[in-house]
């Protein structure tokens, strides 16, 4: 996921390319060489249109995020991207509210990410786990490594694509941590050519999680 191509699966085009790096920051460096130094890894992933130019960024200091840029905003770790409500929680779910409405909430189940109004009950925004896509229907195959990977979203006049492809990482990577699933390694950059942007400008039809 942190090191993929999306591509509209209508026609095949490149429509964004993540990519993630790390390095690291030395610190309390003595002038004495053979001193053992602390040093702090960080890492970062930056999103490019088509066209190949930067236009979101997320710092990581471990699997913290620390430091988002979309566009020309800069948010300070993860919080600045989520709303001040209450978030959902129960033993199967959790629900985090989005900051440009606040009645959208991404909803993390071990088997399910969505993004729901909650106010009219309308799934606004789906990724599909290894799905083979038949019209404009996304079919589980429930077999791991095989379909692709879609990600859906009905556009916000609040929100840009660019924003709701950050939040999506950030939660997908809480929601797996929540639920002791699989966690993604950041170390080891794999292309994730499955993954599909898909229906940029088109509304969903009504999901339940």
């Amino acid at each position: 996921m942190l090191n993929s191509a999306l591509v509209y699966p209508e026609t095949g085009s490149l429509a964004y390319t993540i990519l993630t790096r790390s390095h690291y920051i030395r610190a309390n460096e003595q002038e004495d060489k053979d001193t053992e130094v602390d040093a702090a890894e960080t890492r970062r992933t930056i999103i490019l249109n088509k066209e190949g130019n930067v236009v979101a960024e997320i710092g990581w200091k471990g699997r913290q995020p620390v430091e988002i840029v979309i566009g020309n905003e800069k948010v300070v770790g993860a919080r600045g991207m989520f709303g001040c409500s209450s978030a959902i929680l129960s033993t199967g779910v959790f629900g985090i509210p989005t900051r440009f409405d606040t009645e959208y909430f991404w909803m993390a189940a071990p088997d399910a990410l969505t993004l729901l109004d909650y106010d009219a009950d309308q799934v606004k925004g789906q990724f599909h786990f290894n799905s083979i896509r038949v019209g404009d229907r996304f079919i589980p195959t429930h077999l791991h490594g095989v379909g692709n990977d879609y990600l859906e979203f009905d556009p916000h006049s609040l929100a840009s694509t660019e924003e709701l492809i950050v939040t999506f990482i950030l939660v997908e990577i809480l929601r797996r941590g929540r639920f002791n699933l699989t966690p993604y390694v950041f170390d080891r950059p794999k292309l994730w050519s499955g993954a599909h942007l898909a229906s940029l400008g088109r509304r969903l039809r009504r999901r339940s999680i």
